[in-house]
Protein backbone atom coordinates (compact mmCIF):
# COMPACT_ATOMS: atom_id res chain seq x y z
CA UNK A 1 0.00 0.00 0.00
CA UNK A 2 1.85 3.18 -1.30
CA UNK A 3 -0.93 5.65 -0.44
CA UNK A 4 -4.29 6.26 0.88
CA UNK A 5 -6.63 8.59 -0.64
CA UNK A 6 -8.37 10.64 1.77
CA UNK A 7 -11.53 12.15 0.76
CA UNK A 8 -13.49 15.44 2.54
CA UNK A 9 -17.05 14.62 1.77
CA UNK A 10 -20.17 16.12 2.94
CA UNK A 11 -23.78 16.08 1.33
CA UNK A 12 -23.24 15.94 -2.41
CA UNK A 13 -23.34 12.31 -3.30
CA UNK A 14 -23.13 12.99 -7.58
CA UNK A 15 -19.92 14.64 -7.00
CA UNK A 16 -18.69 11.76 -5.09
CA UNK A 17 -19.57 9.63 -7.40
CA UNK A 18 -17.32 11.04 -10.25
CA UNK A 19 -14.75 11.03 -7.56
CA UNK A 20 -14.39 7.53 -7.31
CA UNK A 21 -14.89 7.29 -10.70
CA UNK A 22 -11.60 9.37 -11.41
CA UNK A 23 -9.87 7.14 -8.95
CA UNK A 24 -11.39 4.11 -10.32
CA UNK A 25 -9.44 5.19 -13.43
CA UNK A 26 -5.95 5.74 -12.15
CA UNK A 27 -3.49 4.25 -13.43
CA UNK A 28 -1.80 2.85 -10.10
CA UNK A 29 -3.80 0.30 -10.36
CA UNK A 30 -3.54 -1.92 -6.45
CA UNK A 31 -1.28 0.60 -4.94
CA UNK A 32 -3.49 2.75 -2.79
CA UNK A 33 -6.49 2.75 -0.59
CA UNK A 34 -9.37 4.93 -0.51
CA UNK A 35 -11.09 7.09 3.15
CA UNK A 36 -14.59 8.99 2.54
CA UNK A 37 -14.20 11.04 5.51
CA UNK A 38 -17.45 12.28 6.07
CA UNK A 39 -18.39 15.29 8.07
CA UNK A 40 -21.97 14.01 8.60
CA UNK A 41 -23.56 10.73 9.19
CA UNK A 42 -25.71 10.24 6.37
CA UNK A 43 -28.08 7.24 5.00
CA UNK A 44 -27.75 8.02 1.79
CA UNK A 45 -23.82 8.02 1.99
CA UNK A 46 -23.80 4.31 3.53
CA UNK A 47 -26.38 2.99 0.93
CA UNK A 48 -24.51 4.93 -2.26
CA UNK A 49 -21.25 3.09 -0.95
CA UNK A 50 -22.81 0.10 0.18
CA UNK A 51 -24.20 -0.17 -3.85
CA UNK A 52 -20.46 0.06 -5.41
CA UNK A 53 -18.27 -0.73 -3.01
CA UNK A 54 -17.78 -4.49 -4.62
CA UNK A 55 -17.53 -2.70 -7.99
CA UNK A 56 -14.24 -0.78 -7.29
CA UNK A 57 -10.34 -1.82 -7.37
CA UNK A 58 -9.66 -0.38 -4.71
CA UNK A 59 -10.07 -0.59 -0.97
CA UNK A 60 -12.48 2.00 0.46
CA UNK A 61 -13.34 3.07 4.14
CA UNK A 62 -16.04 5.34 5.35
CA UNK A 63 -15.91 7.32 8.36
CA UNK A 64 -18.49 9.32 9.45
CA UNK A 65 -19.44 11.08 12.76
CA UNK A 66 -22.74 13.07 13.84
CA UNK A 67 -23.78 15.89 12.00
CA UNK A 68 -23.08 19.29 15.18
CA UNK A 69 -21.59 21.34 12.46
CA UNK A 70 -18.74 22.21 10.33
CA UNK A 71 -16.34 19.60 11.95
CA UNK A 72 -13.83 18.73 8.71
CA UNK A 73 -10.70 18.86 11.12
CA UNK A 74 -12.11 16.32 12.90
CA UNK A 75 -13.43 13.93 10.74
CA UNK A 76 -9.85 14.52 8.89
CA UNK A 77 -7.73 13.46 11.61
CA UNK A 78 -10.23 10.25 12.12
CA UNK A 79 -9.19 9.60 8.54
CA UNK A 80 -5.24 10.21 9.72
CA UNK A 81 -5.64 7.91 12.04
CA UNK A 82 -7.68 5.30 9.46
CA UNK A 83 -4.74 5.57 7.06
CA UNK A 84 -2.86 2.02 6.17
CA UNK A 85 -0.27 4.04 4.63
CA UNK A 86 2.46 5.80 5.45
CA UNK A 87 1.51 8.44 3.00
CA UNK A 88 -1.59 10.73 2.41
CA UNK A 89 -2.96 12.46 -0.24
CA UNK A 90 -6.06 14.37 0.31
CA UNK A 91 -8.72 15.30 -1.51
CA UNK A 92 -12.25 17.26 -1.54
CA UNK A 93 -15.62 16.53 -1.77
CA UNK A 94 -15.69 18.27 -5.11
CA UNK A 95 -12.87 17.74 -6.91
CA UNK A 96 -11.74 15.17 -9.89
CA UNK A 97 -8.73 13.52 -9.78
CA UNK A 98 -6.64 13.38 -13.28
CA UNK A 99 -5.80 9.59 -13.79
CA UNK A 100 -1.91 10.40 -13.13
CA UNK A 101 -2.57 11.78 -9.89
CA UNK A 102 -2.20 8.81 -7.80
CA UNK A 103 0.67 7.25 -9.48
CA UNK A 104 2.34 11.39 -9.91
CA UNK A 105 2.13 11.40 -5.96
CA UNK A 106 3.39 8.30 -5.32
CA UNK A 107 6.34 8.56 -7.55
CA UNK A 108 7.39 11.76 -6.44
CA UNK A 109 6.88 11.46 -2.38
CA UNK A 110 9.97 11.07 0.06
CA UNK A 111 10.50 11.85 3.50
CA UNK A 112 10.50 15.39 4.52
CA UNK A 113 8.96 16.26 1.60
CA UNK A 114 5.44 17.98 1.14
CA UNK A 115 3.70 17.97 -1.93
CA UNK A 116 0.64 20.04 -3.38
CA UNK A 117 -1.14 20.24 -6.29
CA UNK A 118 -3.24 22.97 -7.61
CA UNK A 119 -7.04 22.86 -9.19
CA UNK A 120 -8.49 23.86 -12.96
CA UNK A 121 -11.75 25.62 -12.18
CA UNK A 122 -14.95 24.08 -14.32
CA UNK A 123 -17.49 26.32 -15.17
CA UNK A 124 -21.07 25.83 -14.59
CA UNK A 125 -21.80 24.60 -17.73
CA UNK A 126 -18.93 21.69 -17.96
CA UNK A 127 -19.66 21.02 -14.56
CA UNK A 128 -23.24 20.32 -15.35
CA UNK A 129 -22.55 18.44 -18.49
CA UNK A 130 -20.17 15.82 -16.09
CA UNK A 131 -23.05 15.47 -13.56
CA UNK A 132 -25.02 14.51 -15.97
CA UNK A 133 -23.09 12.17 -18.31
CA UNK A 134 -21.00 11.04 -16.30
CA UNK A 135 -18.39 11.08 -18.85
CA UNK A 136 -14.52 11.93 -17.36
CA UNK A 137 -13.81 12.06 -21.21
CA UNK A 138 -14.95 15.91 -20.73
CA UNK A 139 -12.18 16.81 -19.09
CA UNK A 140 -9.45 17.07 -21.85
CA UNK A 141 -8.07 20.57 -22.42
CA UNK A 142 -10.08 21.28 -25.73
CA UNK A 143 -13.03 21.06 -23.81
CA UNK A 144 -11.47 23.13 -20.71
CA UNK A 145 -10.40 26.00 -23.00
CA UNK A 146 -13.96 26.04 -24.81
CA UNK A 147 -16.20 25.70 -21.69
CA UNK A 148 -15.45 28.94 -19.93
CA UNK A 149 -13.48 26.76 -17.64
CA UNK A 150 -10.78 28.90 -15.38
CA UNK A 151 -7.33 28.37 -14.03
CA UNK A 152 -6.82 26.23 -17.33
CA UNK A 153 -2.93 26.16 -17.39
CA UNK A 154 -3.40 23.95 -14.25
CA UNK A 155 -4.66 21.42 -16.29
CA UNK A 156 -1.52 20.67 -18.78
CA UNK A 157 -0.73 17.34 -17.82
CA UNK A 158 4.12 17.80 -18.47
CA UNK A 159 5.54 15.21 -16.07
CA UNK A 160 9.05 15.56 -17.47
CA UNK A 161 9.15 19.17 -16.15
CA UNK A 162 11.52 19.02 -13.29
CA UNK A 163 9.60 19.00 -10.12
CA UNK A 164 10.21 22.60 -8.27
CA UNK A 165 10.88 23.30 -4.51
CA UNK A 166 9.41 25.86 -3.65
CA UNK A 167 10.43 29.23 -1.03
CA UNK A 168 7.06 30.69 0.80
CA UNK A 169 5.87 33.57 -0.91
CA UNK A 170 2.35 32.66 -0.99
CA UNK A 171 -0.11 30.55 0.13
CA UNK A 172 0.39 26.61 -1.04
CA UNK A 173 -1.55 23.69 0.62
CA UNK A 174 -4.84 23.44 -0.30
CA UNK A 175 -7.41 20.49 1.43
CA UNK A 176 -8.45 19.78 -2.38
CA UNK A 177 -4.99 18.73 -3.97
CA UNK A 178 -1.58 17.65 -1.63
CA UNK A 179 0.34 14.58 -0.19
CA UNK A 180 1.66 14.41 3.41
CA UNK A 181 3.48 11.69 5.26
CA UNK A 182 1.44 10.87 8.20
CA UNK A 183 3.80 10.69 10.61
CA UNK A 184 4.67 14.24 9.75
CA UNK A 185 0.66 14.84 10.50
CA UNK A 186 1.03 13.07 13.54
CA UNK A 187 4.00 15.19 14.73
CA UNK A 188 2.36 18.44 14.65
CA UNK A 189 -1.15 16.83 16.15
CA UNK A 190 -3.07 16.77 12.82
CA UNK A 191 -5.62 19.03 11.81
CA UNK A 192 -6.66 21.87 14.69
CA UNK A 193 -10.08 21.28 15.55
CA UNK A 194 -10.59 24.72 16.68
CA UNK A 195 -11.53 25.66 13.36
CA UNK A 196 -14.94 24.57 13.87
CA UNK A 197 -16.16 27.10 11.21
CA UNK A 198 -15.70 27.57 7.44
CA UNK A 199 -13.69 29.58 5.56
CA UNK A 200 -10.32 27.51 4.53
CA UNK A 201 -8.31 28.57 7.24
CA UNK A 202 -7.65 25.00 8.30
CA UNK A 203 -5.19 24.31 5.14
CA UNK A 204 -3.08 27.57 5.79
CA UNK A 205 -3.05 26.13 8.82
CA UNK A 206 -1.28 23.07 8.29
CA UNK A 207 1.05 24.76 6.47
CA UNK A 208 3.02 26.63 8.72
CA UNK A 209 3.13 24.30 11.17
CA UNK A 210 4.53 21.61 9.16
CA UNK A 211 6.88 24.44 7.99
CA UNK A 212 8.06 24.50 11.75
CA UNK A 213 9.18 20.74 11.42
CA UNK A 214 12.71 19.90 10.79
CA UNK A 215 14.02 19.23 7.52
CA UNK A 216 10.62 19.32 5.69
CA UNK A 217 10.67 21.31 2.36
CA UNK A 218 7.52 22.31 0.06
CA UNK A 219 7.64 20.42 -3.35
CA UNK A 220 4.70 21.75 -6.06
CA UNK A 221 3.34 19.04 -8.34
CA UNK A 222 2.27 21.25 -11.20
CA UNK A 223 1.54 19.78 -14.72
CA UNK A 224 1.62 16.39 -12.77
CA UNK A 225 -0.89 16.09 -10.06
CA UNK A 226 -3.97 17.46 -11.42
CA UNK A 227 -7.87 18.16 -9.46
CA UNK A 228 -10.65 19.77 -11.56
CA UNK A 229 -13.21 21.53 -9.09
CA UNK A 230 -16.47 20.97 -9.89
CA UNK A 231 -18.47 24.51 -9.91
CA UNK A 232 -20.54 25.02 -6.87
CA UNK A 233 -22.26 28.52 -5.23
CA UNK A 234 -19.52 29.68 -2.81
CA UNK A 235 -20.14 28.31 0.63
CA UNK A 236 -19.00 31.27 2.69
CA UNK A 237 -18.90 34.72 2.65
CA UNK A 238 -16.20 37.23 3.20
CA UNK A 239 -17.00 37.31 6.77
CA UNK A 240 -16.65 33.82 7.62
CA UNK A 241 -13.34 34.13 5.24
CA UNK A 242 -11.94 36.99 7.30
CA UNK A 243 -13.14 35.18 10.63
CA UNK A 244 -10.88 32.52 9.40
CA UNK A 245 -7.73 34.43 8.30
CA UNK A 246 -8.16 36.15 11.84
CA UNK A 247 -7.95 33.14 13.79
CA UNK A 248 -4.86 31.80 11.53
CA UNK A 249 -3.02 35.00 12.33
CA UNK A 250 -3.84 34.79 15.89
CA UNK A 251 -2.16 31.10 15.92
CA UNK A 252 0.60 31.98 14.27
CA UNK A 253 1.17 34.66 16.63
CA UNK A 254 0.59 32.52 19.51
CA UNK A 255 3.53 29.58 17.87
CA UNK A 256 1.80 26.78 18.87
CA UNK A 257 2.71 24.57 16.09
CA UNK A 258 1.66 21.28 18.06
CA UNK A 259 -1.64 22.13 17.98
CA UNK A 260 -3.56 21.30 21.39
CA UNK A 261 -7.42 20.51 19.91
CA UNK A 262 -6.09 17.96 17.36
CA UNK A 263 -5.71 14.14 17.22
CA UNK A 264 -4.86 14.05 20.85
CA UNK A 265 -6.55 16.64 23.34
CA UNK A 266 -3.15 18.53 24.83
CA UNK A 267 -3.52 20.84 27.70
CA UNK A 268 -5.16 24.21 26.80
CA UNK A 269 -3.97 26.15 29.67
Amino acid sequence: MQASVVISYYKNLPNLELILMGLQQQTAKGNFEVIISEDDNATESVQFINSIQNKLSFPLKHLSQDNAGFRKCMAMNKAVLAAAADFIIFLDGDCIPHRQLVKQYIHKKKYGRVLYGRRVTLSKKLSAQLLKKKDLGTLNIFRLLLSGCRRIEEGFYLPIIPQRYIEKKEARLLGCNMGIYKEDLIAINGFDEDYNFPGGGEDSDIEWRLEKLNNTAFYSMKFKAIVYHIWHQERFTKEAGAKSYNALMNKITLGFYVCKNGIKKLYHG
